[in-house]
């Protein structure tokens, strides 16, 4: 009996040991959990920084074929570091800058493309429906130019209604300014809906209404209107207009913007989309320019994707017709069949597809381009 009583408390005396050994082991272990506090609360610590830095870079490879020229190139497309910050409560500020600058006479001498502010401005958040925003900004003309970005677009390009339209300096005929200028800008949204979104956005700014980046050289400006009215969560109808008064200068291509001191011209687009996160992606915009004898434009595009899991499968048909430079490569029909893969939250690739038929007047008759890109958010 006191052998099994020895034995029995040796036993308990070698768990006690061993308990305590494996509990040591526990929090030996535990302890590295226990350090990735410090790691939360930097983090914490820079989601509350003043200043958010981001950004995206888009590169690739683009093939272009007609039956006068060919080429085949890697590209850095875009490459574009944003700042965005508050200076009180009520208002915010946001920088972007583009590194792979397309803007026409702004390369260096050997060619290669220059960096570019594209955006420099201040919003004062005012209430809801109203905001007023100054500096450089994106003008608000169409879809494309004021609500989709290079980085949610569903495709690699924008429509030629964007680059030709809302992206379209008045002062050169191919001078493409990404649609920003320099001004105010009054916005808001009225009508809660109670499920999230407003029924009414509108927008009306006074600008420059001449290159970006550069102080207006005559004493007209430009004014725009936009509103975007949304009867359900994900559709939206929209129209916008622009109206400005540009001094005389030669088009390159073209017949000039007249021979007055002062010669207006006004943009207009208007468009519907629906766009379902988990579906349907339809949005379709009209265009039209006029300006007198010397500037008579207009251009479409409907474009029909469908969002399945981490794929996006889309079609666009868009068109660009210019009466007055009839023999202009920007008159054509196109037909593009593209893929968006998301890889991840910040990762996406695409391939597009692109069939040009051009106008009878046009040297050429029809061209391919396919693209295929990456696009990496940071």
């Amino acid at each position: 009996m006191k052998r099994f009583i020895a034995m029995f408390v040796g036993c308990l005396a070698i768990s006690a040991t061993a308990f305590a050994a494996e509990t040591e082991t526990t929090e030996a272990v535990a302890e590295p959990v226990a350090e990735a506090a410090p790691q939360s609360n930097f983090k914490e610590f820079l989601d509350k920084m003043p200043v958010k830095i981001s950004g995206y870079l888009q590169t690739g490879w683009n093939y272009t074929h007609n039956k006068n020229a060919s080429s085949s190139s890697f590209q850095a497309k875009r490459l574009r570091l944003i700042a965005d910050g508050k200076v009180s409560d009520n208002i915010d500020f946001r920088l972007q800058i583009e590194a792979f600058n397309g803007i026409g006479g702004s390369t260096n001498g050997n060619g290669q493309k220059n960096i570019q502010v594209m955006d420099a401005f201040a919003t004062w958040k005012i209430n809801p429906a109203f905001k007023i925003r100054f500096g450089q900004f994106y003008t608000p003309l169409g879809y494309e130019n004021y609500d989709v970005s290079p980085a949610t677009l569903e495709t690699v390009d924008f429509s030629n209604i964007v680059y030709r339209m809302a992206c379209r300096n008045p002062y050169e005929y191919n001078f493409i300014d990404y649609g920003r200028d320099l001004g105010v800008m009054f916005m808001g949204d009225l009508g809660d809906s109670g499920q999230g979104f407003k029924y009414f956005h509108y927008d009306v700014a006074l600008t420059n209404g001449s290159i970006p980046c550069k102080d207006d050289r005559n004493k007209s400006k430009d004014i725009y209107a936009s509103v975007n009215v949304r009867p359900i969560k994900n559709l939206s109808v929209k129209a916008s207009v622009n109206w400005g008064e540009y001094s005389t200068q030669a088009l390159a291509g073209g017949t000039g913007v007249g021979t007055g001191k002062y010669n207006s011209m006004t943009r207009f687009i208007g468009g519907a989309w629906y766009n379902d996160p988990n579906g349907l992606d339809v949005r379709g915009e009209y265009g039209l320019l006029r300006g007198g004898d010397y500037a008579k434009e207009d251009g479409a595009y409907v474009l029909v994707g469908y969002h399945a899991g981490k794929f996006l499968p889309v079609v666009r048909w868009d068109m660009y017709n210019d009466k007055v430079n009839t023999t202009s490569t920007n008159n054509y029909n196109r037909i593009l069949v593209g893929c968006t893969y998301q890889l991840c939250k910040n990762v996406k690739f695409q391939i597009n597809y692109g069939h040009f038929m051009y106008d009878d007047e046009v040297a050429i008759d029809k061209s391919e381009q396919v693209q295929i890109m990456g696009l990496f958010k940071f």
